[in-house]
């Protein structure tokens, strides 16, 4: 999985991309060592290696990010989003999931123990029933996209909620001309409603 990391105003988030491959784990928490506080995860991938997901969705929940998908997030990808507290999703994003598979994409004995550890987990992390059926009844070679009704039960907002990350080489100079619009807006705000009541 490729990681990068983005910086804003209210700290970093780091950007998860492509397949999620043994090792990523160890990868994705490295990042948690620099000064930079990290609030969210933007994501978009297939899945992959569904250990090496789950740890990485352990890890979101104990760290409280903010996951945002924002292409398709399928299978180990979904698990992460789901396991989270605050989810949000842009207009075009899908979540997909399905049953635990084993290495040849089907089923056995293992992988159905696997299915049903995960929904009781699921369960316990106050993930919607609706969504833990569906993962459950859709076999593993295939894939079932959470509807509407399942992200409103999820309480997911439609919306990029770190929209002031500026990359990389951003600097502190940045965030403090945007907090200066941002109250240099809300004064002139103010000052227009204070103009609009004297008038009456």
């Amino acid at each position: 999985m490729e990681i990068s990391r983005a910086s804003g105003c209210t700290g970093d988030v780091l950007r998860l991309r492509g397949d999620i491959v043994e090792g990523d784990y160890v990868r994705f928490r490295s990042y948690f060592s620099a000064q930079r506080k990290i609030t969210g995860i933007d994501l978009s991938s297939k899945g992959g290696n569904l250990y090496e997901g789950f740890r990485i969705a352990i890890f979101t929940r104990q760290k409280g990010l903010t996951t945002y998908v924002s292409g398709e997030c399928d299978s180990a990808c979904a698990f992460i989003f789901l396991a989270s507290r605050k989810r949000y999703i842009s207009e075009r994003a899908t979540i997909g999931v399905h049953s635990v598979a084993n290495s040849h994409g089907g089923e056995d004995s293992k992988t159905i123990r696997d299915t049903i550890y995960l929904a009781r987990l699921s369960a316990k992390l106050g993930i919607p029933l609706s969504t833990i059926g569906r993962m459950v009844a859709t076999p593993a070679g295939k894939i079932s996209f959470l509807s509407e009704g399942d992200l409103s039960a999820l309480k997911v907002v439609v919306r990029d909620p770190f929209e002031d990350r500026v990359g990389e080489k951003s600097s502190p100079q940045d965030c403090s001309s945007n907090q200066t619009t941002a109250a240099s807006d809300l004064e002139q705000s103010a000052s227009e409603a204070a103009s609009s009541v004297a008038a009456d």
